[in-house]
């Protein structure tokens, strides 16, 4: 049995005339007879009472026009959905991000894009910072939110958009004896202790960040090492040290927390968005256009 019958079976059926029928099918009444015969042979059922006069369909007829007719409206609406997909109406998107994330534009984005495009399943997984290239180039997210770091430019298997400059501000608890400054510089801060993440988590910044000490003169005194940039931020609420965090950290424990902007000199880290060049899926290219709405540049 092939589509191509139930297709010319439908159509006599709605016709009960087999020279219309060849007529909508674009076929000689031969060809559609010849169909019809085929199916009834292969079914081993009578679909049409044929006479002189007119042609009406068995009670075999009947019962298989109902279903064969709820078969093409669910076939139909499959090749509905698959172009959905393929021009990324629906389907699934999957984004990996490490938490300092959730202070920039990410929700924002995920908000406006859910809006867009709601049918499309979005699983979002936070990982650490990373792990963010990693993952993507193992194929197991579709975007990563990541630090545009200038020598990430040479992995030429992956896109890159920015999105946003965030300046690096020093966190102090609130009656630290520098928290009634406007700014500081790296060298007000050569005798403080320090908060810092893990360098086994983020390993670009924890060596910027002794890179950037030493060229002031000082080696920093690390007190504390975190997993996470809000630990980080916590543990300086305690009082035992203060951290450098990017500025959008500031939107956490400002009842706990001064944050102060760093000068002498002035670090500014660049954030981006990062998606595999072979990734031409129409969700990845619906969700970069809705980043480059955020876009500061």
């Amino acid at each position: 049995m092939e589509l191509q019958q139930l297709k010319y079976f439908v159509e006599v059926a709605s016709q009960l005339h087999f020279g219309r029928a060849a007529e909508r099918l674009h076929a000689s009444q031969q060809t559609v007879s010849h169909q019809i015969g085929q199916l009834e042979n292969e079914l081993d059922l009578k679909l049409f009472k044929r006479t002189t006069r007119k042609v009406e369909l068995t009670m075999a007829g009947e019962a298989l026009l109902a279903e064969v007719q709820l078969a093409f409206e669910h076939l139909q609406r499959g090749i509905d959905e698959a172009k959905r997909a393929e021009t990324g109406r629906r389907g699934r998107l999957s984004i990996g991000y490490f938490g300092i994330m959730l202070y920039t534009v990410l929700p924002s984005a995920i908000r406006l894009y859910r809006e867009l495009y709601p049918d499309v399943e979005i699983i979002m997984q936070e990982m650490e910072s990373d792990q963010v290239e990693q993952k993507l180039l193992q194929g197991e997210i579709d975007i990563g939110f990541s630090v545009d770091l200038n020598d990430k430019h040479s992995e030429h298997s992956m896109n890159w958009l920015p999105f946003s400059t965030e300046p690096l501000v020093v966190a102090l608890p609130q009656k630290h004896h520098l928290s009634d400054k406007q700014q500081v510089s790296l060298a007000d801060l050569k005798n403080e202790s320090f908060v810092i993440l893990n360098r086994n988590d983020s390993p670009a910044l924890f060596d910027s960040f002794i890179l950037l000490c030493r060229q002031v003169g000082f080696t920093p005194h690390i007190v504390q090492q975190a997993a996470s940039d809000q630990a980080v931020v916590g543990l300086v609420a305690t009082g035992i040290g203060v951290a450098f965090v990017l500025g959008c950290m500031s939107k956490m424990f400002d009842n706990d927390i001064t944050f102060i902007p760093l000068t002498e000199p002035r670090f500014e880290l660049t954030l981006a968005i990062c998606w595999l060049r072979s990734n031409q899926s129409a969700q990845v290219d619906h969700f970069v256009d809705v980043m480059r709405s955020f876009n500061e540049f």
